[in-house]
């Protein structure tokens, strides 16, 4: 698949926020269709998956640095904020938009498909972010503790179909480009605190080995 082909399928409107998009955001009806079968080598498929599972626990765990570096530095992020192009408006995305997706949810990537896709492959999933606490209540949350909600948590917050078209390089995959499909939000289990200077405090920090 050609980077103009993906980007003929993208399309989702915002429930929450916006982000200024820096070039028109491509429009997406459906995600291509898939085949029947795949030649993909077992070990490129396993390391794939294991990747895009690896990058949802960054986001989740907010390993900046790791988050940023899974992307390769001239890629392309079509997300429902908008179009984010290369390293530093990636960046910069994740340091001004993308907080409040952060304290208190939990990302769980299912329906793995992985097919070849030129230099590398496509990998195509379903997203859901689950909600287990309120910022602040996830920010006093210690390791090994169970905390009792009153407010049907855990829940499903945000459902996207995904597709990640990965390289492969000298450290592993990467990715150049990202779509994210038509969404929904639960509007029920939105954050109280959505600006990043206030949802800052509640953001996890990245612990070592």
């Amino acid at each position: 698949m050609q980077p103009s082909e993906a980007a003929d399928f993208f399309v989702f409107r915002c429930a929450i926020t916006h982000y200024p998009v820096t070039k028109e955001v491509a429009k997406m009806k459906a995600f291509p269709r898939i085949q029947m079968g795949t030649a993909v080598d077992s070990a490129d498929r396993i390391s794939a998956i294991d990747f895009v599972n690896r990058v949802n626990w960054w986001f989740e765990t907010w390993d900046v640095d790791a988050m940023v570096d899974a992307f390769l530095p001239d890629a392309v992020a079509y997300h429902f904020h908008g179009t984010i192009d290369g390293h530093e408006q990636i960046r910069q995305f994740f340091a001004n938009d993308y907080p409040y997706l952060i304290p208190g949810v939990s990302r769980h990537a299912t329906n793995h498909i992985v097919d070849n896709d030129e230099e590398g492959v496509v990998v195509r999933y379903h997203n859901l972010l689950v909600r287990y606490a309120s910022p602040q209540a996830a920010a006093a949350l210690s390791a090994g503790e169970a905390m009792h909600s009153a407010d049907d948590l855990p829940g499903i917050w945000l459902y996207s179909p995904m597709m990640d078209r990965l390289r492969r390089t000298q450290t592993g995959w990467k990715i150049i480009e990202r779509y994210i499909g038509g969404s929904t939000v639960n509007n029920r289990l939105d954050p109280s605190v959505t600006r990043a200077e206030e949802v800052a405090p509640f953001l996890p920090k990245v612990q070592g080995l």
